[in-house]
């Protein structure tokens, strides 16, 4: 696996890679006002790359408010435009209860881990 950093800093680390053909941007720390556009920024550049998908995994977020809901809303909308499966791994409460609360998750794709979202895109990748 191939894997870029993106940004780091005290509150946000950002990094990239190519799983099997797919984009997974790995977000640890904090997404709020501060951070969001980064974060943004990182995933357009996943979606402008090759490839039929990208998965955001939060799985070390520790913060999540109506920022992250309204990055994720835009990435949901950016992969409409690019014609890109978005999945996103949030397994623990800190980001789930926000997206699920705000009804967010009934129009996302999340997952409890990487695997299972890339088990999830297996059809998409062998097409």
């Amino acid at each position: 696996m191939n894997e870029d950093l993106f940004r780091e800093s005290p509150l946000l680390t950002v990094r990239a890679a190519d799983v099997a053909g797919v984009v997974v941007v790995k977000i640890e720390g904090e997404i709020d006002v501060d951070t969001a556009d980064v974060v943004l920024d990182a995933l357009r550049l996943g979606f402008s790359s090759e490839g039929p998908a990208l998965v955001a995994d939060l799985t070390h977020v520790s913060f999540f408010g109506s920022t992250g809901i309204s990055t994720l809303i835009t990435a949901h909308e950016l992969a409409d435009a690019h014609s890109k499966d978005f999945h996103v791994v949030a397994p623990h409460r800190a980001v789930k209860r926000p997206l699920q609360v705000t009804g967010v998750a009934d129009v996302l794709v999340l997952h409890d881990s990487v695997d299972e979202a890339l088990s999830a895109l297996k059809p998409v990748l062998s097409e």
